[in-house]
């Protein structure tokens, strides 16, 4: 299996470095210079979805530092085709962060919807600062939008007993990075036997690099990876 996240996915640059006096002292290795790819991959190994992202500004005001980041796809089949075009954040903001990202969203959905809309405008993914083996995290619930003009469904995906499992040294096609791994419980309403568990691999001041997500009987379902990184 091709190996990101999400991430997360989600891709993500920042500082773990926070406190009262001063939050989020630093965005970590990011300057409006950085671009980066994710690459989203189904259950068959099959490419689905190609993401890149460029720093456009970073933002910093009395209790919030913020990146803005522009994205647009291409067609999996046709990588040099442009497809759409968007503006996501990541902000550090009361001792966590908070970012939107594409690819947070499992990478199975695009595979099923290949030939549909998806919105995650209203998806945010939150995790506290400085985070350690054996910390839990909060559940984690998105609704993701599913567009057939002029019929839309909303998919409801959720995140539970998150927990951070371990630390790992992984290499992607973007370079090797030092990880924690954050494991949750997934779900999907309605019910999709795609879902079932998700690893994320988080490394400090550069974010998720590589998301897995597993159905149920413990098989792949899905893979985001970080492919390309310029600082």
């Amino acid at each position: 299996m091709k190996t990101i996240f999400h991430l997360f996915s989600c891709i993500f640059f920042f500082s773990s470095y926070c406190n009262s006096q001063e939050l989020c002292s630093d965005l970590h290795l990011l300057d409006t210079n950085t671009q980066f790819e994710m690459r989203a991959y189904g259950a068959t190994d099959n490419l689905v979805a190609i993401t890149h992202y460029d720093v456009e500004n970073i933002i910093e005001t009395e209790d919030e530092k913020k990146v803005i980041l522009s994205s647009f796809n291409t067609d999996s089949k046709n990588p040099e085709e442009p497809i759409g075009n968007a503006e996501y954040k990541i902000a550090c903001k009361q001792n966590s962060l908070v970012f939107h990202h594409r690819n947070i969203i499992p990478a199975f959905l695009y595979d099923e919807y290949s030939n549909l809309e998806l919105d995650i405008s209203q998806v945010l993914f939150k995790m506290p600062l400085n985070i350690k083996v054996g910390d839990t995290l909060s559940d984690l619930q998105f609704t993701i939008k599913v567009i057939a003009t002029p019929i839309t469904q909303k998919l409801h995906y959720t995140l539970t007993d998150r927990c951070v499992t371990g630390k790992e040294t992984i290499t992607t096609p973007a370079g090797t990075f030092d990880c924690i791994i954050i494991e949750s419980k997934t779900s999907l309403k309605p019910e999709n036997l795609n879902a079932g568990y998700v690893k994320q691999y988080y490394s400090e001041g550069i974010g998720f690099v590589k998301q897995i997500d597993y159905n149920l009987k413990g098989h792949v379902s899905g893979v985001n990876i970080l492919t390309q990184l310029d600082l």
